[in-house]
């Protein structure tokens, strides 16, 4: 038997995005209890990258989006690596820069970080994980300090 696995991220994800669901269902037949918010966090990458693909889904698009943001900032889910690795870097490269647009405030953040290598601290520990309990503009603000000066 696994180790318990927080599950917050799935059920903020669920909660938000009712479209989701029947793709979440499948995975839970796929893999029972095995399942954890990162295959849930690639799956919804791969939708996501459909949703943008055929063009034709604001509003589900509009809350996946706001979902990732509420997972980011949830204290202690480790919303920080599941936006960057599990979704961000999961989607393809059109649907990035699609997703960009939709993107609020601390997921922008961590895509900025992300694309210039400094979502992780000199320890290995991820640089915003604490930040799962500060506000979006404490995390512009270090992200900002962070920026290396332009020459």
């Amino acid at each position: 038997m696994r180790p318990p696995v927080d599950e917050r991220a799935i059920r903020i994800l669920r909660e938000n995005v009712p479209e989701f669901d029947d793709n979440f269902l499948d995975l839970l037949d796929i893999y029972d209890e095995d399942l954890t918010p990162q295959v849930v966090f690639n799956e919804l990458a791969d939708f996501v990258t459909e949703l943008l693909q055929n063009g034709d889904h604001e509003d589900t698009l509009e809350r996946c989006f706001a979902a990732l943001e509420l997972v980011a900032v949830e204290p202690g889910a480790d919303g920080t690596g599941l936006v960057a690795f599990c979704f961000l870097d999961q989607l393809a490269p059109f649907a990035l820069e699609m997703a960009r647009s939709y993107l609020e405030p601390v997921t922008g953040t961590i895509l900025e970080l992300v694309e210039q290598d400094l979502l992780y601290e000199d320890d290995g520990e991820p640089a915003l994980l604490a930040s799962d309990r500060l506000s979006p503009t404490v995390l512009a603000a270090r992200a900002r300090d962070r920026v290396p000066p332009e020459d």
